[in-house]
């Protein structure tokens, strides 16, 4: 399999490209070489990354606060967009039986894959590329994170906080590019932005993190 257009998607060329091939192994295809080695060690690297990242950026937040905003940006549903946004769900290797499972159920498969491919980033390269690489692969949710933030989806934060400044709501306007593709615009204040996903959901939350990001920055 070709792995050129995953590599430029997640900004990492490997060494050893044996090792991006392992992290996108499920167990079901091979039981005796698969991701599960390397997807516990990408989440340790993963939280091990986001926690440095929150320890510098927040300095005299208490170990509460820093703790929910590490859950918040490592959860699963955004792991698994992670992994939708880099298409990884058409490169792991599955059974023929896994393979026809419900998109649901493979969620996460996408969220193993997708930490298991930082610790292969981490094997090969070493731990300022698989920091460098995960802080620009995160980059859009760490902008719009702030300390004084529910800790919700970037869409229902972003309604809640134009909520309470009594600005209009967010009309999320979709239309699709094509190759599977989502792109999604939001008017706000008479600035236009916009992103892009391979799902409307996902397409949507990249747009309001987006919002949130202009937003918090306005206000810094």
């Amino acid at each position: 399999m070709n792995y050129n257009e995953l590599q430029h998607q997640i900004g990492y060329k490997f060494k050893n490209l044996d090792l991006l091939e392992l992290a996108l192994t499920h167990k079901s295809f091979s039981n005796s070489k698969n991701n599960e080695r390397l997807e516990f060690l990408g989440d340790s690297i993963l939280n091990s990354i986001i926690s440095l990242y929150l320890f510098k950026r927040f300095n005299g937040e208490k170990e509460g606060l820093l703790t929910r905003m590490r859950s918040y940006l490592v959860k699963a549903e955004t792991l698994t967009m992670k992994a939708e946004e880099f298409a990884l769900g058409d490169y792991i290797k599955l059974s023929k039986g896994t393979a026809n499972l419900s998109k649901n159920r493979k969620n996460s498969i996408l969220e193993d894959a997708f930490e298991a491919i930082i610790g292969a980033i981490f094997i090969d390269a070493g731990w300022e590329h698989a920091n460098e690489i995960t802080l620009k692969i995160f980059n859009k949710n760490l902008l719009a994170l702030s300390a004084d933030m529910t800790f919700k989806d970037a869409k229902t934060e972003l309604q809640e906080l134009l909520q309470s400044k009594k600005y209009e709501l967010p009309k999320y306007l979709i239309e699709d590019v094509g190759d599977g593709c989502f792109s999604c615009n939001i008017d706000y204040q008479g600035m236009l932005f916009e992103s892009s996903g391979p799902s409307k959901r996902i397409a949507e939350t990249n747009v309001a993190m987006k919002v949130l990001a202009h937003i918090k920055e306005l206000h810094e």
